[in-house]
């Protein structure tokens, strides 16, 4: 079986899951799992295009906010494929 997600991915979409409601920028993510901010960027990037977070704008903020879907919530981060 290979793995649905990648370590990067794992450990941010448990990061995100650890912290679901907070306001966290991908710089935030970044930050906190000690990742390239560019590396971090295409890991979340991915993760969105699987359904599993999006990005929103808040006002007064300059980045957009990094928050999970449903989908995002509700995924075991260690699954895999079968």
């Amino acid at each position: 079986m290979a793995a649905m997600f990648s370590d990067k991915a794992r450990a941010a979409l448990e990061y995100l899951q650890a912290h679901n409601g907070e306001d966290l920028t991908s710089q935030d993510i970044a930050a906190a799992l000690d990742i390239e901010n560019r590396s971090m960027t295409g890991t979340l990037n991915g993760l969105q295009r699987k359904g599993l977070l999006e990005r929103v704008e808040v006002e007064g903020q300059k980045d957009k906010v990094i928050k999970l879907t449903v989908a995002g919530m509700n995924t075991d981060p260690a699954a895999e494929k079968e």
